[in-house]
């Protein structure tokens, strides 16, 4: 079996103890998942079973939408609620927060935070901060957020206050960074509570399956995963060339197309390597 699963990741696992419990579940090892999500996060986790572990390099690059909970006033040092408190702030006045909202959407730069999966120098950065060590500097990244929503009035929850928010951006977004961003607009500070992607690429949280009952029957086709890609069916003499890993020539100015059988199996995928002519990127014949 060959596909892609979607998974709505519950609280307290890695996106690697999701992998693990599916490839038990399914049999096999070779399982991978695309778009990490915090282990104090929940929602749509992609994962790849076989020969569609080929694919998530082509789900990774959608963007993801995400509600999330801030809590203004303490920052913490993983930038959620289970992390050290490193810093305080007053709360002053959040009137102005449908405005600075408003401001983050569209071009956005972000620094991702110390407690991320970044590398550098082959290591990720949350593993220098695990381990005590001065954790490098990393550049800003060119981001953008399409669509940044309130979905809850400013509550007064204990000593602080929390409000719920939808957003929608491009792929590499850290929420937890985006929450600090945004109460720093505020001449305060904020760590998350709460996050749950809702939306990566195609994949909503209505085609997400719970990790516990999920099986082969909702499996989602390679060609089914990648829809938004065109299509192409090679006749004979083009399926002999995509074995062998030839080029193709077929009347598209597409940067990708998926080839197909006459039962739409995924047969390869290739790349425009100039107009009217296609390389093999992936042949999964």
């Amino acid at each position: 079996m060959d596909g892609i699963i979607v998974i709505n990741k519950p609280l307290g696992m890695s996106s690697h103890d999701v992998v693990n419990k599916i490839r038990k579940t399914f049999s096999t090892k070779k399982v991978g998942h695309s778009g990490t999500l915090d282990k104090e996060a929940s929602g749509v986790l992609v994962l790849g079973i076989n020969k569609g572990t080929k694919l998530l390099n082509y789900l990774n690059q959608d963007d993801k939408a995400y509600i999330f909970t801030i809590s203004f006033g303490i920052e913490t040092d993983t930038l959620d609620h289970v992390g050290k408190v490193v810093n305080e702030a007053p709360v002053s006045d959040l009137s102005a927060l449908s405005e600075v909202l408003k401001d983050y959407v569209g071009p956005y730069q972000q620094t991702p935070p110390d407690f991320s999966s970044v590398k550098v120098n082959g290591k990720k950065l949350y593993q220098y901060a695990l381990e005590g060590k001065e954790i490098p500097s990393v550049n800003p990244r060119d981001l953008t957020i399409y669509a940044l929503k309130q979905l809850s009035p400013v509550n007064h929850v204990g000593q602080h206050f929390e409000v719920s928010l939808y957003v929608h951006g491009s792929k590499g977004l850290y929420v937890r960074k985006l929450a600090l961003d945004i109460a720093q607009s505020l001449n305060t500070v904020a760590h998350t509570t709460k996050i749950h992607r809702v939306k990566a690429g195609q994949f909503t949280i209505d085609d997400a399956h719970d990790l516990n009952t999920v099986d082969t029957a909702q499996c989602i086709s390679m060609s089914d995963a990648l829809k938004d890609m065109p299509s192409y069916y090679p006749n004979d003499y083009g399926k002999t060339r995509i074995s062998h890993g030839l080029r193709l020539s077929i009347e598209s100015d597409a940067t990708l197309i998926k080839c197909l059988d006459e039962s739409n199996q995924l047969l390869a995928i290739y790349e425009l390597k100039e107009p009217g002519l296609y390389k093999p990127k992936n042949v999964f014949m």
